[in-house]
């Protein structure tokens, strides 16, 4: 049986933690397993990446992949989120305008960039291609990968953003 990584992000984890697990184990026995002192706090949710409900943490690791055959020689890593919030409320400030949905905590910055570029601003593909999402009141521009609910301070559930021009060498 061979073992299958995971990569956990969440509210108060500095970086991406990374644990090796046997298919059998559950989401419970796979955190309890880091002793990362936020995965010790009662009440936290687990969500699979860019998924909206929380899972049971009962749940066994091998029923979150997708079916794989005899020939598959490599598995994608499962990528789970940790947060004490249900949902995030987003808001994302453009040329004067502000746009506003909620999010899962496991919503990458990926997906909100799209959401925001191309849904709420309305932007051609090329020109979303070219912005990049900054949160409010700094220089930071989280990764594509970063999940939203990292971003949180674990007291309240909301971000925001600007959606700024990358920075455009001329020459």
């Amino acid at each position: 049986m061979r073992p299958i990584d995971v990569f956990i992000q969440g509210e108060g984890l500095a970086d991406i933690m990374v644990a090796s697990t046997a298919p059998h184990h559950s989401l419970a026995e796979v955190l309890a397993a880091l002793e990362h002192p936020i995965l010790k706090e009662e009440g936290f949710l687990v969500f699979i990446e860019d998924v909206p409900v929380p899972l049971d943490p009962e749940t066994i690791v091998e029923e979150l992949l997708p079916l794989a055959t005899a020939d598959d020689a490599i598995l994608v890593p499962l990528r789970l989120h940790v947060s004490h919030c249900h949902h995030i409320d987003v808001s994302v400030r453009f040329n004067g305008e502000d746009a506003k949905r909620r999010f899962p905590p496991s919503t990458t910055i990926a997906r909100v960039h799209h959401w925001a570029a191309r849904r709420a601003f309305h932007l051609a593909p090329r020109d979303a291609a070219e912005h990049v999402l900054q949160l409010q009141g700094s220089t930071k521009r989280p990764d594509r990968d970063v999940h939203l609910g990292s971003l949180t301070d674990r007291k309240i559930c909301a971000v925001a953003f600007d959606l700024v021009p990358r920075k455009r060498v001329e020459g």
